[in-house]
């Protein structure tokens, strides 16, 4: 543990979690048979309360950019609090810049709540309920969103996981299928949507882009296991981010895309008063076999 943060652990014979709850409800490592799957937190990031630092945090209760903090909903305009300096847009919600107080809590699973009463982050009232459990060799994160506010609102949700690249002990790669491609302009907002590229070792390219029409299935073959990634019908969409020569990359799945409150389709989940959007995704790990690499997703 650390001064600023109580963390709490899942185990298993096969899994070691560490996760703070006050920080962002984000996962801090999460290792599977002593390799980690995660991109593990340093103690300088924890130290300074730097969520998007982690090795996984909740988006909620919207993904990515909200261009230049604004939008309309119903006729009204809303204008949303930029939440990083030098950023001209509001990004990833609200959630992982929250401490959110838990309620169960077992050695393989624990539930984190998070209530939103309206502010200049977001104009609408919601509780959220984040639920991470190991079950065998598999990671399950289960996301949910209830509207609290007698307005209907826009609603999204997802989750920003961090994976670790070892270019030293080989190639990582991965395999799913997508319909198209969303280009971002210098303004980083989408401006264009193409095929989708093929994608070389994750080791060997640049990218940060969402990509829509996921099939919400997709398969990570890394140097130490096999990754199968499975996620509810919700979570339409992906941002994969791999910065020029950092050792790791981010695969999320999300349910829209960046600036969909500004007209990017596909659209945000609209909740009516007391309604729920709900989304999940399964990491289940294996041992790399030789033939992993051709396995369909």
């Amino acid at each position: 543990m650390t001064d600023a943060h109580t963390l709490l652990a899942l185990t298993s014979d096969v899994w070691q979690i560490r996760l703070a709850p006050s920080l962002g409800g984000s996962i801090i490592d999460a290792r599977w048979r002593g390799h980690d799957v995660l991109r593990p937190t340093t103690d300088e990031q924890l130290a300074l309360n730097n969520a998007r630092k982690t090795a996984c945090y909740p988006l909620v209760p919207f993904s990515n950019r909200v261009g230049f903090g604004q939008f309309e909903f119903d006729g009204e305009k809303h204008t949303l609090h930029a939440n990083f300096p030098g950023e001209p847009h509001a990004v990833h919600g609200v959630g992982f810049q929250r401490a959110w107080y838990v309620g169960e809590h077992s050695d393989s699973a624990i539930d984190m709540h998070l209530t939103h009463t309206p502010d200049r982050s977001w104009p609408f009232a919601f509780a959220a309920r984040q639920r991470i459990r190991i079950d065998d060799d598999r990671l399950m994160l289960t996301l949910s969103v209830t509207n609290l506010d007698k307005r209907r609102a826009p609603c999204g949700l997802g989750w920003h996981p961090f994976f670790p690249l070892d270019t030293a002990a080989g190639k990582t790669r991965l395999a799913t299928e997508w319909d198209a491609m969303l280009v971002s302009g210098p303004d980083q907002l989408p401006r264009e949507r193409v095929e989708p590229p093929a994608l070389p070792a994750l080791d060997d390219t640049v990218v940060d882009n969402c990509f829509t029409g996921w099939n919400r299935r997709a398969s990570i073959d890394t140097p130490h296991h096999h990754i199968r990634v499975d996620a509810s019908d919700t979570l339409r969409c992906i941002v994969l981010f791999r910065p020029e020569g950092q050792p790791f990359f981010a695969f999320e799945p999300v349910s829209h895309p960046n600036n969909a409150l500004n007209g990017i389709e596909p659209s945000m989940h609209v909740l009516e008063p007391g309604a729920t959007l709900e989304g999940e995704i399964a990491l289940t790990l294996s041992p790399r076999t030789t033939d992993s690499l051709r396995t369909s997703a």
